[in-house]
């Protein structure tokens, strides 16, 4: 598998964020610092890459830019998750039993609903 090193590390941040952002929404215009900042995908960069090359450049084959991408998806699911809890149209708790958090509809619900669980999925290798 091909290595490469991410010659712009700030481009291919933003580049990785609006097209997670696209996946979650068509309506991008939020301002996506407010869920993802490039200082914290370069951290989420630098601690998934290969390694660096002589340049101190993060270097990363396809599986890991997918890996990257993934988690940035998931960072930014959950920080809407969060503030629609903190928006009080969501309710949020942690369930210690399956050591994740949970999310229901603030609306009456039927008594035979479930909560909507957010799974952090992966692929199977």
């Amino acid at each position: 598998m091909k290595v490469y090193s991410i010659t712009d590390i700030d481009s291919y941040a933003q580049e990785m964020r609006q097209a997670a952002a696209s996946t979650i929404s068509d309506n991008t215009s939020d301002n996506l610092d407010d869920f993802i900042s490039i200082n914290q995908i370069r951290n989420i960069i630098h601690s998934q890459c290969i390694g660096f090359d002589n340049n101190d450049r993060p270097m990363l084959n396809e599986d890991i830019n997918e890996t990257i991408y993934e988690s940035i998806v998931v960072w930014i699911h959950n920080i809407g998750l969060a503030k629609l809890a903190g928006q009080n149209l969501l309710e949020c708790a942690w369930d210690s039993d399956l050591n994740e958090m949970i999310f229901w509809s603030n609306k009456e619900t039927n008594q035979n609903e479930q909560p909507i669980k957010r799974r952090n999925k992966k692929k199977n290798k």
